[in-house]
């Protein structure tokens, strides 16, 4: 549950459905249908996009999808695949609530049934992960780059920066540009099945479990214990979602699963692990901005440039 428009209204989540309370009169305004039965909404952020629209983000947990929904006009913005596994660079492309997305349905006894998005294509790739891209967009080179936080094996596993150490890149792997390769490229579906979902428990350990608006950046924690970590940022006149960074505590791996987090005091994020002998474990995170990322990767750059200089000189 969240509210939005200044305290106007409550977006609640109903099943795969979302309820719009309006607070003035305690009545459902409308109802949003972004996903199909089984589908559950189980998390529900607010955050405002690069233009200062205030948006709406919901996370599926049977089909592992994120949603974004501008608040103003009700339309569905984007939708990104939560279950990569490696999501690091992913980018999807967030249209204007002007740009048509059967996204929003009014209070009716079907809703929205069948709302796919012709426009858009999943590639999916061993090397890079998957990628959510508009038809219209143009395919770029990604690396897989592993981001680690290091903090004292400790029963509380702090990590106070929230930064990841020591970044380590690996080759890049250019997406292939050959359209007409029926096994990379699929219609994008708000269906629970997901061609790049890996089976088993690799799968489990990739299902999203909360949705956190932690200051211009969303957070979405897995139940492996890694956190996608989501920046807006404006590309030609339009938006576009990108993973900025991938967090993960080493420490944490022996406490089992992650079963929850919180943001805490608008800067903090608490997550849960539980084990099989239902043990816990808690690991804070000091929550970043944009710019804080920024700064670090630009440092970590640096860094790179003077220790090639210094074995150059050598």
């Amino acid at each position: 549950m969240e509210i939005t428009s200044s305290g106007a209204e409550v977006w609640y989540s109903n099943g795969p459905g979302i309820l719009i309370i309006d607070c003035s009169s305690m009545e459902i305004s409308r109802r949003l249908e972004p996903f199909s039965p089984p589908s559950v909404i189980t998390s529900i952020a607010c955050n405002s996009e690069c233009h200062g629209e205030e948006v709406v983000w919901c996370l599926d947990e049977k089909s592992n999808f994120l949603v974004m929904y501008h608040v103003t006009t009700y339309q569905l913005c984007a939708r990104y695949f939560c279950g990569d596994c490696s999501p690091l660079r992913d980018m999807f492309t967030i249209q204007q609530p002007s740009a048509v997305i059967p996204a929003t349905a009014p209070i009716n006894p079907k809703g929205l049934e069948g709302n796919s998005l012709a426009d858009m294509s999943i590639i999916y790739s061993p090397e890079v992960g998957t990628q959510i891209l508009n038809h219209q967009d143009s395919l770029t080179d990604y690396c897989s780059m592993s981001s680690y936080s290091s903090s004292p094996p400790t029963r509380l596993a702090r990590c106070p920066s929230s930064l990841p150490s020591s970044p380590t890149s690996s080759s890049s792997a250019p997406l292939s540009t050959d359209f007409e390769e029926p096994d990379k490229f699929h219609e994008l579906k708000p269906s629970p099945d997901h061609d790049a979902m890996p089976a088993g428990d690799g799968a489990r350990h990739l299902q999203a479990v909360k949705v956190l608006a932690v200051k211009d950046l969303i957070w979405i924690p897995r139940r492996g214990g890694d956190i996608i970590v989501i920046g807006l940022e404006k590309e030609s006149g339009t938006q576009r979602g990108r993973v900025i960074a991938v967090l993960k505590a080493g420490e944490v791996a022996p406490y089992g699963t992650l079963v929850d987090a919180a943001l805490i005091a608008k800067d903090t994020v608490v997550c849960c692990f539980e084990n099989e002998n239902t043990e816990w474990c808690l690991a804070v995170w000091r929550g970043w901005s944009s710019r804080d990322f920024n700064i670090f990767y630009q440092a970590y750059e640096e860094l790179g440039r003077l220790e090639t200089c210094m074995r150059k000189r050598r």
